[in-house]
């Protein structure tokens, strides 16, 4: 189980390279990331309607919201009015 996590978010997730050197940040860097891979997955399952029905894989929907992050100077800031 263990293994297979840090598989999926070494390959899907780009968990390659922490910033800092310092094994505290290195730590803080990993748990941070697996807390939101985790955040994810229980988001998607429990609200995801397209995952739900079969339409989509949770693949499909990271790599949407890595495209989306790219493009976030088109994103309208919700403080702008």
């Amino acid at each position: 189980m263990e293994n297979d996590a840090f598989n999926e978010l070494t390959q899907h997730y780009h968990l390659s390279h922490c910033a800092h050197h310092h094994p505290v940040a290195i730590l803080a860097c990993l748990l941070i990331k697996v807390l939101v891979f985790n955040l994810f997955e229980f988001y998607v399952k429990l609200n995801g309607k397209l995952w739900r029905m079969g339409r989509t894989t949770l693949l499909e929907i990271a790599r949407q919201m890595d495209l989306s992050l790219e493009q976030w100077e088109q994103l309208e800031p919700i403080w702008s009015g």
